[in-house]
């Protein structure tokens, strides 16, 4: 990781938020943030922005774990079209079973390969490509971990249209079969 947060440009909350997100919707097995709050003077690293980055560390942690992910593997393929120039993706998924997608609004800073996020007012629309049945989606704000928007789906397989709700860097959405 980049050392928080002086390597950091921009939001380096944001940006150290989406290098956690991720890396581990991607697929990753562990993630060790190099946070340079956490110093002899202040051990607890108990400041503001610090704060926020640890509640996103555990809003990840949250996502990951509401998954049975040890069946899951990097799998973008189910998100069929959507992503535009600018918009990065991650996934991971059990085919049929459950999803998890990632998408970030960055530019990649290609000397140190660490993502500048391009905060603004987004929403989106995706397609996903998924297998007959009946599914349960919820849209996840990575930074507080709550659920932004909900819905039960009857899937006949094949493409669906799903709309982001409106966000500023990152949303992640979460799909799951229910039946």
């Amino acid at each position: 990781t980049a050392y928080y947060p002086p390597c950091y440009k921009g939001d380096a909350i944001a940006a150290s938020r989406v290098e956690a997100w991720e890396f581990m919707v991607g697929g990753g097995a562990s993630f060790n943030h190099l946070n340079g709050r956490f110093t002899a003077e202040d051990p607890t690293g108990g400041t503001p922005d610090n704060a926020q980055v640890l509640s996103a560390l555990r809003s990840l942690k949250d996502f990951i774990h509401s998954f049975d992910f040890i069946k899951m593997h990097p799998d973008e393929s189910f998100l069929a079209a959507g992503l535009l120039k600018g918009v990065y993706c991650r996934g991971i998924s059990q085919s049929g079973q459950q999803y998890a997608l990632y998408h970030h609004h960055s530019t990649l800073e290609p000397r140190n390969h660490f993502y500048i996020t391009t905060p603004g007012t987004y929403l989106e629309t995706l397609t996903v490509d998924l297998p007959a049945g009946i599914y349960s989606a919820e849209w996840i704000d990575p930074a507080s971990g709550s659920v932004r928007g909900r819905s039960k789906m009857t899937h006949q397989g094949g493409y669906r249209t799903m709309t982001t709700p409106e966000h500023a860097v990152d949303i992640a959405l979460r799909i799951k079969r229910s039946g």
